[in-house]
């Protein structure tokens, strides 16, 4: 078997077995490197706050990353960034670790030109599988290895929206799925005389692009949206550098499959608004050759509640906050090897995730811009099953800011 597959699967292997606990304090998460990463909500603070619930979201500074047609209220010129920094618990049936992160999950710009059409651009994380492991090794000669893993998906979107009428509106993306895997090997001998090893794994493929297709409908303060993804396919090139030496070789292709995504969101009463939404990509066993994990279709359900701030002329500025809740449920689609196994032969268990989230935020004088933050608290996996449990916590800070005279 070729060297490189197999440097891959000693890896992989050594963070999802049982016991993998010291590996997982800079990782993004103790589960992601077995598979493609750790799914990421590319969404706002103001929608993680709500469950992640965006497919039905609409107006001139409320647009869902997930459904292209919500761009389609931007009134004119308008800029969105996130950042998201994380704490994470570790645990295993012997010990416990943390790790803390930082990522930017979204960036995105919109404008609306003359005729009522919205141009789009953003870019937004998929996956994240950072990960950092050091272990000693005792086979042959005393050493000490270190493994740096970085990588991820991510997407390049390029949108265009439109209302149709007042009832209807829809909006289309060609997503570019960008992104690499990398791993960098450091083996440090107890023997002075022996020089460190340094090698170089990486995993790439083409940066080829997919269509997302985003409708909407709204009707007496209620919006139903939908989205539909359609798959592509990746071809992968694995490469190994050691030493002056450098090995390529094609692999299996990666399929990014097809998904969807519906939500409604609407008024409850009073200045209470309720949001829903199901999403699902259909990964699958032919999604990506391996003998440390198989596929089952990512699902994630989201509900959240909105108290919109008061527009009382004299209010409290408690009673100008907006008050933000939710739930989300996710199934990840990995499926990695049992705790004590060493390959998807020896059995599997899936990685399911639940979040609660809480949030608020301050918008400014002409509605265009806001400051929205989030606090998301969850859990993910099965210490029985797999060997280690992840708890977390993260806090969303996203800035929105539009010229609101600009015509």
């Amino acid at each position: 078997e070729p060297m490189i597959r197999r440097s891959l699967r000693i890896a992989a292997v050594w963070l999802a077995a049982a016991g993998a606990l010291a590996p997982a304090a800079e990782a993004s998460s103790v589960y992601a490197v077995g598979g493609l990463g750790e799914p990421s909500l590319e969404e706002s603070a103001r929608l993680r706050a709500m469950g992640g619930a965006g497919a039905g979201e609409y107006g001139p500074d409320r647009f869902s990353l997930v459904n292209p047609a919500s761009m389609a209220g931007v009134r004119h010129l308008l800029l969105q960034g996130s950042i998201l920094p994380t704490y994470r618990r570790v645990s295993s049936a012997s010990q416990s670790e943390s790790a803390t992160e930082t990522i930017v999950p979204a960036i995105r710009a919109l404008v609306r030109l003359p005729g009522g059409v919205v141009l789009g651009a953003a870019y937004a994380v998929g996956t994240d599988g950072s990960f950092r492991v050091d272990r000693a090794e005792n086979a042959g000669t005393p050493s000490s290895l270190r493994i740096d893993g970085t990588g991820g998906i991510q997407f390049i979107r390029l949108g265009v929206a439109r209302d149709l009428n007042q009832v209807f509106r829809v909006g289309l993306e060609h997503e570019i799925v960008a992104g690499y895997y990398r791993e960098e090997w450091t083996r440090t001998f107890s023997d002075p005389s022996l020089a460190v090893s340094r090698d170089t794994l990486e995993a790439r493929y083409e940066r080829l692009g997919r269509w997302r297709l985003g409708t909407q409908a709204t009707l007496r303060g209620w919006t139903v949206g939908g989205v539909v993804e359609t798959g592509r396919r990746l071809p992968l090139t694995y490469l190994q550098r050691a030493a002056g030496t450098t090995i390529e070789e094609s692999a299996a292709p990666l399929r990014i499959p097809s998904g969807f995504a519906a939500g409604v969101t609407g008024p409850l009463g009073g200045r209470w608004r309720v949001a829903a939404q199901y999403r699902r990509a259909n990964w699958r066993r032919s999604s990506l050759e391996s003998d440390l994990v198989d596929f089952r279709a990512l699902q994630r359900l989201s509900l959240g509640f909105e108290r919109t701030g008061s527009e009382e002329p004299g209010a409290r500025w408690r009673s100008r906050l907006p008050i933000r809740f939710g739930v989300s449920y996710l199934q990840w689609p990995d499926l990695l090897p049992v705790a004590g196994a060493t390959g998807i032969s020896g059995g599997t268990a899936g990685v399911n995730e639940w979040t609660v989230s809480l949030g608020t935020g301050v918008m400014t004088q002409d509605k265009g811009g806001s400051l929205d933050l989030s606090l998301e608290a969850g859990t993910r996996g099965n210490r029985d099953e797999l060997g280690v449990n992840e708890r977390y916590v993260r806090a969303a800070v996203t800035l929105q800011v539009s010229d609101d005279t600009w015509k």
